[in-house]
């Protein structure tokens, strides 16, 4: 009887420890213990086939000028020779790599960089809409951004200073970008401070659609990170995973 005694209570205990670490719905979240930061990242894949963008036809145009155009970070991990660079002024294609051109020694720094020739009638120093369209090939997306800029003739854009257009903020998967704004407080976990190496992360269901680290020089002002949506009005469930106790916390509530 002793034997059975000892492992009810034995069985109680671990069904109180597991909850205690587990499940803390009742403050407002859940927790789990985890080896290792989460490989949290968005899911930028698609299944768009390669567009059927064709070169200019050079001599219906008296000018150019070149663009030397660097990928964000996010992006550079997927950059292969299949891709391609376009650029449109008032939905003409005015310029285009085929197949992308990547320039540098080939390290993780270079890669991304893709020159650009763009041919134009527009009159010097004209402000034109110019959108900028990248096919990612291992993705199967692509991804637009469209600025105002001055179009000078013969000149190279993007030496001076970098021309890195966020083209995750195009992306055709996601056209609903937002930005969400947390602070410690909307955690609501008792004793928790932002510290470095935190990361945030909002989902909807199980996909992944932001995530953000915190930088050391950044832990006193509210974070605000870019959030990615299919459709207006998604509800979104946010995780906090915090360094130092190498846990995972799961709101309950919504954003």
């Amino acid at each position: 009887m002793k034997t059975r005694y000892l492992l009810f209570g034995m069985l109680a205990a671990l069904v109180c420890a597991c909850s205690s670490d587990d499940d803390n719905s009742t403050a407002g979240y859940t927790v789990e213990t985890v080896s290792q930061a989460p490989a949290w990242q968005v899911d930028y894949s698609g299944n768009e086939s390669r567009p059927d963008w064709q070169e200019p036809n050079t001599g219906d145009y008296e000018n150019w000028s070149i663009m030397l155009v660097q990928l964000e970070d996010a992006l550079k991990p997927y950059v292969s020779g299949d891709d391609l660079m376009a650029l449109f002024i008032g939905g003409q294609l005015r310029g285009l790599t085929s197949p992308a051109t990547s320039q540098g020694t080939g390290s993780e720094n270079d890669k991304g960089s893709f020159v650009l020739k763009a041919y134009g009638n527009e009159a010097d120093q004209n402000v034109v809409s110019v959108t900028l369209s990248y096919y990612c090939s291992q993705l199967k997306q692509t991804f637009s951004r469209t600025v105002q800029m001055r179009y000078d003739m013969g000149k190279v854009y993007g030496l001076d200073e970098d021309l890195i257009p966020q083209f995750t903020l195009g992306a055709a998967k996601y056209p609903v970008v937002k930005q969400l704004t947390v602070t410690p407080a909307d955690l609501s976990i008792d004793g928790v401070t932002f510290g470095s190496g935190d990361m945030l992360a909002a989902f909807v269901g199980s996909e992944c659609r932001g995530v953000y680290t915190l930088d050391a020089n950044l832990l006193d002002t509210p974070v605000t990170m870019t959030v990615f949506g299919r459709q207006e009005g998604e509800a979104y469930t946010l995780k906090y995973y915090n360094a130092a106790t190498q846990r995972v916390y799961t709101l309950s509530k919504t954003f």
